[in-house]
């Protein structure tokens, strides 16, 4: 359903669903009556059959006819144009088999005829109506095929002497009939409108998701460079070559300007800004230089191997991204807030999942301690593995160091 930026319906997707709405109450009504009639048709023809044999020959084409009409409705499986079709070719058939009930030999003074003849007039032929119920001609239609069926019954069981019984039932069943086809008519509307809300709501929720992600996204990406320039430059850049200062600050200048325009992503990037390297199928390398980036701003990198799955896929992009990335403020977080100098990074390849373990020997922490409002663990590095699938595990205590194992799947 197209939205306004108000989030409410254009006038395109207001018409289009006044359409579909049409569509649904056509196709529900049209099933309905198919249904109905051939029921309905196909019990009056079993009435018949309770007449002694001397009086099923005068009778058979009405029997006939009105098995054919059962059959044509009830076989009838869509409910486009070949199911409307069906439902005019059973009334055409009611109608006629209703008209031979007039031939000459009828047993029209029959309780078995009278029956019938009560069921088909004013069951059968009106169901026609339930495939109408939205129409603001239905009355019309009502009157139009009621006054024949009316006309037609009563003849046909004048014999009997209950003829006004039977025009009294036929005028009753067709007065039902429109009301149950406007009811049919509304509760596929109420029906629609509700799917219509929920569609609304998903829609609306979706984007309120998508509007959340994209500023999480951004506050990463605040925080792991704008933000770690300006401590930086607040520490005077202590042990920082101003080489390394000058390329930050440009890096961080041309991703402001690019989020105050609003850009989309570059495609190799899940955050925002470009990957960390431009082999981005290669977590041995785009790691590499993560690490190449720490040690310029001032942190020992010590690499331990680990195992290796030549075979295995390549992460993807998106993976790889937000493992570099939280790597990164893992390696970050070591020189702003851990007090040792030396980083120590494991690369553990498996088949089904890239693992990443940055461990120091530094003063630790209590990480239940952390507040909630603190980006840099719980945005940058767990939120942003979490984001593509992966797992975060955290172990660190006062005065004991702190080890982070990053995992994300293939």
């Amino acid at each position: 359903m197209l939205l306004t930026s108000a989030g409410l319906p254009s006038a395109e997707a207001a018409v289009a669903d006044e359409l579909e709405l049409g569509r649904e109450q056509s196709e529900v009504g049209v099933a309905c009556a198919r249904r109905a009639g051939g029921v309905f048709a196909g019990a009056s023809a079993l009435h018949l059959v309770m007449l002694v044999p001397t009086e099923l020959p005068a009778v058979l084409p009405s029997a006939l006819l009105l098995v054919i009409s059962a059959a044509i409705q009830l076989s009838s499986r869509r409910a486009g144009p070949s199911g409307a079709r069906a439902v005019i070719a059973g009334l055409v058939l009611g109608v006629v088999a209703l008209a031979a009930f007039l031939g000459p030999g009828v047993p029209d003074g029959d309780r078995t005829v009278l029956s019938c003849v009560t069921m088909l007039a004013s069951m059968a032929l009106p169901a026609p109506l339930l495939a109408i119920g939205s129409s603001p001609r239905l009355g019309w239609a009502a009157v139009l095929g009621g006054v024949p069926a009316l006309a037609l019954g009563m003849a046909a069981t004048s014999g009997s002497g209950r003829a006004l019984f039977v025009g009294l039932s036929v005028v009753v069943c067709w007065i039902v009939a429109v009301i149950g086809a406007r009811w049919l008519a509304s509760s596929v509307e109420r029906a629609h409108a509700g799917t219509t809300r929920l569609r609304t709501a998903h829609a609306a929720e979706r984007r309120s998701s998508e509007s959340e992600a994209q500023r999480r996204r951004e506050a990463r990406l605040m925080h792991d460079t704008i933000l770690a320039t300006l401590t930086l430059l607040a520490h005077r850049g202590e042990g920082v070559p101003a080489a390394t200062l000058r390329s930050q600050a440009a890096a961080d200048l041309a991703l402001l300007r690019r989020l105050d325009r609003a850009d989309p992503a570059p495609a190799d990037s899940a955050e925002g800004s470009p990957a960390p390297t431009d082999d981005a199928g290669s977590a041995p390398s785009v790691l590499a230089e993560v690490g190449r980036r720490a040690e310029a701003l001032g942190v020992q990198v010590r690499w331990h191997s680990g195992t290796a799955a030549p075979d295995a896929p390549p992460l993807p992009g998106a993976a790889l991204d937000a493992l570099a990335r939280a790597a990164g403020e893992c390696l970050e977080n070591v020189r702003r807030h851990s007090g040792a100098a030396t980083a120590h990074v494991t690369l553990d390849e498996g088949a089904d999942s890239v693992r990443v373990t940055v461990a120091d020997a530094g003063r630790g922490f209590d990480p239940a301690a952390v507040p909630a409002s603190r980006l840099g663990l719980a945005q940058s590095v767990v939120g942003r593995i979490e984001a593509v699938g992966g797992t975060v595990r955290i172990f660190s205590a006062v005065g004991a160091g702190t080890t982070v194992l990053l995992s994300v799947p293939r």
